[in-house]
């Protein structure tokens, strides 16, 4: 495996700073001090989960709870290992447009992730900031819930994935349900063979503060083509 290049920013809008992140238009309130308070994080997990939230372990369920006057859940650690095989690669170039596939080789890469509640409607604003030694890669998805009860994912250039929530003994288990290009509310699917390949990411619980995750994509005809693992904690304010 070669080292590769860092993609650009997602076309969503720009943070004020390194770290800053910028609210969409849409989350933004009508009129300053008469905001009402966000909704807490977990509320999404509920309704997708439904009667499964019980199953899940009360660690991974704090993790998703907004104290009083919290904005936001922010998490973070280091990618102890990004792997991307070279035909991952290419495909992370053919899918540049949508700026989701950070096609680097690295280890203990320091990360962030920031989770957001949308105000208008049940959902996260999703922002993952790789700190590579060459650059900072950033990118950002919404995650909502569709009108059938099912979870979506909106990155940028017009990609967006189908989510499918599991739950396993000290695990919460992410897993796509296949991916879709939308426009001004449409969805066309994308064939899986036309597809980054199935993605699952596993949250691992380790203790009350820590937590690892990894993410694989595998494609139905050419195998493994992206892994990431590493060891987090959120950030208390």
């Amino acid at each position: 495996m070669r080292d590769m290049e860092l993609l650009q920013r997602i076309d969503l809008p720009a943070p004020a700073g390194d770290r800053a992140v910028a609210p969409a238009a849409a989350d933004l309130p009508a009129a300053a001090g008469r905001a009402a308070p966000a909704p807490d994080l977990a509320e999404l997990l509920k309704a997708a989960l439904g009667p499964r939230w019980a199953l899940l372990h009360p660690h991974i369920q704090a993790r998703f709870g907004l104290a009083d006057g919290q904005a936001q859940a922010e998490y973070v650690g280091d990618m102890h290992q990004l792997r991307c095989t070279r035909l991952g690669a290419l495909f992370a170039r053919l899918i540049r447009y949508a700026r989701v596939l950070p096609h680097h080789n690295a280890d203990n890469v320091p990360f962030r992730f920031d989770v957001e509640p949308l105000r208008r409607e049940l959902g996260w604003l999703k922002t993952r900031t790789y700190h590579f030694a060459q650059e900072i890669f950033s990118f950002r998805s919404r995650m909502t819930l569709g009108a059938d009860g099912e979870l979506l994912e909106h990155f940028g250039g017009g990609l967006g994935m189908r989510v499918r929530l599991e739950v396993l003994p000290n695990r919460l288990v992410f897993v796509d349900d296949g991916f879709f290009l939308h426009w001004r509310g449409l969805r066309l699917p994308l064939p899986r063979l036309l597809s980054p390949g199935r993605f699952v990411l596993v949250h691992r619980d380790l203790d009350a503060e820590q937590f690892e995750v990894s993410i694989d994509v595998v494609h139905p005809w050419f195998g493994p083509l992206f892994h990431q693992e590493g060891r987090f904690q959120r950030m208390r304010g």
